[in-house]
């Protein structure tokens, strides 16, 4: 992110000024983003980036690091617990990162925050990143961690009552994907869907991608999303488990969408609310004004952010309390 200050006629609007505040302080430390070269430098750069962003977080009375064998490969996960709720309901997360980037700890912010404000239990799931695992190694992690669990109906042999699944950017393309693999092998214990500005298609050639890639100094563009998929597939795959937009929808719990209006991945987004409505799929949308890609991680340093998570853990909270008609 970087400061952008206007909105000349025919340009988009200006970022919100707490992300231009955070992408100030950002550059002001030698915080900025790296997006090219060496993998293992940009994710070292973005590390750095998290552990200043959530410098403020307060954790949570339990915080618990597990492994689930799959494939051959020990899948840390990590789980946050609500107080006082000894059977909560119980969401799986998938971070973004392009499929390439993100860890455990740089979600830990948003995720305890969203925990306190929904009441929810969080599994945090480390999938493989790519390139040195590629596709469909992090869908098959996911989809096997995730059944494991409903079929056990418990956690760290603590019972849990529902189930919810969420995930942002390449972490949201990975959980729908995700939820409609559940849904065909028969699951039917997922409650909802949180979905923040996931990238849900291979299609860049949408209005938003001209418009907004790379805006307001964001670096998600045509080119470094050309670069996420090309690290993360082995043959140019292209069936549902990569777009789950171009899936059978029906049949999903209700999915909740977030996306800024300063997103290139705004028209997916949309093109996928409609699609799940057509399903006959209870989905809500929201785009946020002046909100750019990957806000997640900010909110101890972004008002805004606080209240978006703020807002969706609520929302979550209502929703799973009636589904069930807990208290």
């Amino acid at each position: 992110m970087s400061c952008v200050a206007s909105g000349a006629a025919g340009s988009p609007p200006p970022v919100h000024p707490d992300l231009v505040a955070v992408a100030t302080t950002l550059r002001e430390q030698g915080l900025l983003p790296v997006v090219q070269g060496d993998v293992q430098r940009v994710r070292a750069q973005l590390e750095r980036i998290d552990a200043w962003a959530a410098r403020r977080s307060v954790p949570l009375s339990y915080e618990r690091t597990l492994g689930f064998a799959v494939d051959g490969r020990t899948v840390a996960c990590k789980l946050y617990w609500p107080e006082g709720d000894e059977t909560p309901c119980l969401m799986f997360y998938c971070h973004g990162g392009g499929f390439r980037h993100g860890s455990l700890a740089g979600w830990d912010a948003p995720l305890r925050q969203l925990v306190r404000d929904s009441g929810l239990a969080v599994l945090s799931i480390d999938y493989a990143l790519s390139p040195e695992y590629r596709f469909p190694v992090a869908f098959n992690e996911v989809v096997s961690i995730v059944s494991r669990v409903i079929k056990l109906g418990a956690i760290t042999d603590c019972p849990v009552r529902g189930y919810a699944l969420g995930g942002d950017s390449a972490g949201a393309n990975l959980a729908l994907g995700a939820a409609l693999a559940l849904r065909d092998a028969g699951f039917d214990g997922l409650r909802q869907l949180l979905l923040f500005y996931g990238s849900y298609s291979r299609d860049l050639g949408s209005d938003s991608w001209r418009r907004l890639g790379g805006y307001g100094g964001q670096n998600l563009s045509v080119e470094t999303m050309s670069a996420y998929w090309a690290s993360f597939l082995v043959d140019d795959e292209d069936d549902w488990r990569v777009q789950p937009i171009i899936a059978d929808l029906a049949g999903l719990p209700p999915v909740r969408l977030v996306v800024g209006e300063l997103d290139p991945l705004l028209d997916e987004n949309r093109e996928l609310a409609d699609r799940l409505e057509r399903a006959g799929v209870a989905t809500h949308l929201q785009v946020l004004a002046n909100m750019t890609h990957g806000f997640v991680r900010f909110n101890e340093v972004a008002p805004v952010v606080r209240d978006v998570i703020g807002a969706q853990g609520s929302a979550l909270r209502r929703a799973l309390c009636a589904q069930a008609n807990f208290p």
